[in-house]
């Protein structure tokens, strides 16, 4: 159905394996098999690599698309801070996350 959908609006579809993507390190291929479903940032043994999970899951299924990445510099890349530090300091009564409210801007 959701295929249908894409091609029907012009969309390539590609039908990619998804085994391990998360535990795949993008940059080498290597396998992390200690990796746990509690482990927010993938770190590969094999050459060193740290990245968000999720991220790096996704560009291994890029590159499994046949997706080449762009030749740009090395970055330092560092795990995502916590919710708290991005100002996020609740749930509302439908538990979505309420941002906390700027304070006031006055002149004068």
């Amino acid at each position: 159905m959701l295929e249908w959908e894409f091609l029907k609006r012009g969309k390539t579809v590609l039908a990619l394996p998804a085994y391990n993507s998360s535990r795949e390190c993008f940059l080498c291929g290597g396998i992390n098999q200690n990796l746990t479903l509690e482990d927010r940032v993938f770190h590969c043994p094999h050459c060193g690599f740290t990245l968000d999970r999720d991220l790096n899951a996704s560009l291994v299924l890029l590159k499994r698309a046949g997706w080449a990445p762009p030749g740009v510099p090395a970055v330092e890349l560092r795990p995502i801070p916590p919710l708290p530090s991005l100002g996020l300091v609740g749930r509302g009564r439908h538990g979505g996350v309420m941002r906390q409210e700027a304070p006031a801007f006055r002149r004068g």
